[in-house]
């Protein structure tokens, strides 16, 4: 019985071995892009060469797409076994070792029960899909040769655990319990299978046979064991006809393979390095003949810098480290060119046997690699190119947030690497100038949503800390309905903007001064002329007159008028000195120090008049002002409390300060008579222009002060009602002292 089942054994390893070679020669057939070459014309080659093989398939992906024959097999066609429960243990087994792994027998998609071979293939190491062979079960099971083993005395059976119950299920016919038997079991690794060959008589005796049937069963015995030695050679040598020719078809497919396949074959001495045998294909490849390899090793044709890596995996091969290995590498042509191939070594000796000889095949990348250098090299020049662009290019897309590509112009303008910008996806949000972030962001979401290109300017802030006004130009590109592309430029406009905003300021300068010009000329003519025409009509008078006390008393009006004349000058020419100043003294001043200063020289007017001052002001109050001219703003709007309270109580004057933006604001609110804003608003701070009847009302000092508050970049507000009083707020402008030069 352990006889039969060895041989019935070996007669299913050959089998499997056979189908083994058929997958392997039609895995052969994928090229380097996984696509099939010559599928129809190699899978029925290997059909009608194997009768144990019912047909062949390529399942890319897990999924079945090619089939030979495909009669009879179309329901198979884009059959998922990765995803069904019967096939996917299997499936991923045959994945997980790299190695060829049998299913079933199983219920097969196109009907039948059937067994399916499934070898794993990888294309630069990542997973392709599978070459399979189906066989039958009776084919199957006609390989082993159990039919040819008949007998009353024992009969065969094969086990196997289903991989979705876990149970154990029986495939041949006699499916009755054999515990209680003798029996023999081999184990079948390359399917999990279990194989027995069973006495169908039970193993044990109950009672004791009299000597005499004892002895007649003896001389039975005796002659049936005669009768099967007899018989024995002839079985014997009909099992190694079969194995012979099975054996001549295994060699006669090698051959074939190593021929006539497309790719280099070597056969090479593991310890010298020797070429033992190659075919046709390497050859032409390597440009030398059969009789000229045969006498060199592949280290004389091998570059040097590979040969180091070259040599490391073949001792880890020959030590046992490694099954095998690929690589890619250079040989040299027997003209002298270099060729580039990818190798993949296996060696040709049983685990934990001494190395011998190995097998490589190798697969010319001459043109792939060239076209990798040029890719390189077209990449080089375009990112010289895009480096050279005074401008940070960048990338992006509308499925991830941040950028994908930032060229390294980014440092020279923002000072930031491109592995700064890639890192963090959020990078471009927080390096956007916190006044110009909300607003950009929205209108970029927005752009990215009606998908159109978008050109605008704003500020970010450099790495160090500096400011960048920058031009940002996008193209919106759609590569799918769901993926669309932007490609920017940012531009470094910090030195146009400046000049842009400094023409602003210069402009609005100008403006500002034309319309005081303007206003000036207006004073000046109308204040001018009034003088000069009295003066004139005093000086017609004088020389018509013959009255002396008439003419002196002329005399007399001539010198009040030239008087007024003098004053009017006088503020004429502060008013020109204040606008004409280009270089005012600006000082860091204590507020309240020049309060307490005004309140000094106000002194005796606070105290005829009773007021009363609350000052509120912080000690720490600073402000860049103009020393004489904070002196003459203060001394100006206090007093004018004082001058213009109510005639029914006592004034009181409130002093009170706090920040705003850049301003240090100082409000100045008295209980006085009030200003009607409606009528007198616009003219408020007019030269010469009044709003009481108080005979000390000149409409100089409102005038001047707006002048000095103006020329310190700074401003006044006022808020007032009649007869309930007047807030005056003077915005001091607390930026650097060179900017209010500037």
């Amino acid at each position: 019985m352990s006889n039969i089942l060895n041989v019935v054994k070996k007669n299913l390893e050959q089998s499997l071995k056979n189908n083994y070679a058929a997958v392997i020669t039609l895995a052969l057939s994928i090229n380097d892009s996984g696509e099939p070459k010559n599928f129809e014309e190699i899978a029925e080659n290997l059909v009608s060469s194997y009768d144990n093989i019912n047909a062949v398939q390529l399942v890319p992906g897990g999924v079945i797409k090619y089939t030979y024959p495909l009669k009879g097999n179309e329901a198979a066609t884009n059959f998922d076994i990765l995803h069904h429960p019967l096939h996917r243990k299997a499936a991923l087994k045959a994945i997980q070792t790299k190695s060829m792994y049998f299913s079933g027998p199983v219920e097969l998609k196109q009907g039948g029960l059937g067994v399916v071979g499934r070898l794993p293939i990888f294309k630069k190491g990542k997973f392709w899909g599978f070459s399979a062979v189906i066989v039958k079960f009776d084919t199957f099971i006609k390989s082993t040769g159990i039919s040819s083993f008949k007998s009353d005395k024992y009969y065969f059976q094969l086990s196997k655990i289903n991989p979705v119950t876990g149970k154990k299920e029986f495939f041949l016919d006699d499916k009755s319990d054999f515990s209680d038997k003798t029996f023999k079991v081999v184990d079948i690794p390359e399917g999990d299978w279990k194989l027995y060959i069973v006495s169908r008589s039970k193993s044990h005796q109950t009672e004791f046979i009299p000597l005499f049937t004892f002895a007649f069963l003896l001389s039975l015995l005796s002659g049936l064991f005669a009768n099967t030695l007899l018989k024995k050679p002839a079985e014997l040598q009909q099992l190694v006809n079969i194995q012979t020719e099975k054996l001549t078809q295994s060699e006669f497919l090698f051959k074939s393979i190593f021929e006539h396949a497309g790719l280099g074959i070597i056969h090479t001495n593991s310890a010298t390095g020797d070429f033992i045998d190659m075919n046709d294909k390497f050859c032409e490849l390597i440009g030398y003949s059969h009789e000229e390899l045969k006498k060199m090793n592949f280290m004389m044709i091998t570059h040097p810098d590979d040969l180091e890596g070259d040599l490391e995996n073949m001792n880890k091969l020959r030590n046992g480290e490694i099954d095998q290995f690929s690589m890619e590498k250079r040989y040299f042509h027997k003209s002298g060119k270099i060729i580039w191939a990818r190798i993949t070594i296996s060696p040709l000796w049983e685990q934990n046997k001494n190395s011998n000889s190995h097998i490589a095949i190798i697969e010319d990348i001459s043109k792939r690699k060239e076209t990798e250098k040029e890719i390189l090299e077209s990449k080089q020049k375009i990112n010289d190119i895009i480096d050279s662009i005074d401008g940070v290019v960048w990338e992006g897309n509308s499925n991830d947030p941040g950028v994908s590509f930032v060229s390294k112009k980014s440092m020279d303008i923002l000072g930031y690497t491109p592995e700064e910008w890639i890192a963090d996806e959020m990078f471009w949000r927080k390096i956007i100038h916190p006044e110009d972030r909300d607003w950009v962001i929205d209108y970029s979401n927005q752009c990215a949503r009606d998908k159109t290109p978008f050109d605008f300017e704003y500020r970010m802030i450099h790495k160090n800390g500096n400011t960048v006004w920058v031009r940002d130009i996008v193209s919106v590109y759609h590569e799918e309905k769901t993926t669309t592309r932007f490609r920017g430029i940012l531009i470094d406009i910090t030195r146009s903007k400046q000049f842009e905003i400094d023409l602003n300021n210069s402009l609005k300068l100008v403006t500002e001064q034309n319309k005081r010009l303007l206003n000036f000329s207006h004073i000046v003519s109308h204040n001018l002329r009034s003088h000069t025409s009295n003066i004139e009509s005093l000086i017609n008078l004088i020389e018509t007159s013959d009255d002396e006390d008439e003419r002196n008393e002329m005399m007399g009006l001539l010198k009040s008028v030239s008087e007024t004349l003098s004053q009017t000058m006088d503020n004429l020419n502060d008013v020109v000195s204040i606008q004409t100043n280009i270089d005012q003294v600006v000082e860091h001043l204590n507020l309240n120090h020049y309060i307490n200063k005004t309140l000094e020289v106000l002194h005796n007017q606070i105290s005829k008049t009773e007021a009363i001052i609350i000052n509120s002001i912080p000690d720490s109050s600073m402000v860049y002002f103009n020393p004489a001219y904070l002196e003459s703003v203060l001394l100006n709007f206090i007093s004018n409390s004082i001058r213009y309270k109510h005639p029914n109580r006592k004034p009181e004057i409130k002093l009170h300060s706090y920040t705003e933006n850049n301003y240090l604001v100082l409000e100045i609110s008295d209980n006085g008579i009030g200003i009607d804003l409606k009528r007198n608003g616009k003219k408020l701070f007019g030269l010469y222009k009044t709003f009481t009847s108080n005979i000390e009302s000149r409409g100089i000092g409102l005038f001047i002060t707006k002048n000095q508050v103006d020329a310190m970049k700074g401003k006044i507000e006022v808020e007032s009602k009649l007869n309930e009083g007047t807030t005056f707020k003077i915005y001091f402008n607390n930026a650097a002292k060179e900017d209010i030069h500037h």
